[in-house]
Parts: structure tokens; C-alpha cells; sequence
């Protein structure tokens, strides 16, 4: 089986400012042969508003690192973490999750 090819999004620290703050900015990694296995969806009922949320299961290579506040480009859309990341040994899995609407 072969995987999709997904982009994680981190933040990272570049530089400091002239009062010696970090200054950030985003960096990308390109991850290929992740296993993408489709979520659930659900439609919630909100005033003024037609929300779908649905999610992802995405299946790492093995030595991938997650860190906490990383996002996720799958199918050309932007993911945010649903909950931890879990390393099997195997590979790493990853939940993530996204409201249009």
C-alpha cells in the first residue's frame, strides 16, 4: 500500500528581536508514505451556522517526530492535532481534526 505525501507545520524559533524576544515563524516538513485512514464526521446543530467537522487518522513512518502545536497539510487542507501523538514502534499515529463551516 502505498502513502500520501503530508506536510507537517511547526513553529519554530529563527532568531530574537533587538529586545531579545524569539521571533518565529513557520517551517515545513514534507513527509512521505503516510497512511491516511478517514474519521468520522458529524454535523452540529448551531445557531447561524452549517458546521462539518471531520477527521483523520494519519499513520507515520516510524522515527517521525510530533511535537505538540504542529499542524498537518493532508489533500491540501489544513488539520490541527486531535489529541497526542502515539509511537507504536511501527510508525507513529496521529489524530487530527477540522470544522468547515
Amino acid at each position: 500500500m502505498a502513502g500520501e505525501v503530508v506536510q507537517i507545520v511547526r513553529r519554530s524559533q529563527t532568531s530574537t528581536d533587538a529586545h531579545g524576544l524569539p521571533v518565529y515563524e513557520q517551517v515545513s516538513i514534507t513527509v512521505q508514505g503516510v497512511l491516511v485512514a478517514p474519521g468520522g464526521s458529524s454535523e452540529p446543530v448551531l445557531t447561524a451556522r452549517d458546521p462539518l467537522d471531520a477527521s483523520f487518522t494519519l499513520y507515520f513512518p516510524t522515527g517521525t517526530v510530533v511535537e505538540p502545536l504542529d499542524t498537518f497539510i493532508v489533500r491540501g487542507s489544513e488539520w490541527v492535532k486531535d489529541g497526542s501523538s502515539d509511537d507504536w514502534g511501527v510508525g507513529v499515529v496521529v489524530k487530527v481534526r477540522k470544522r468547515n463551516g
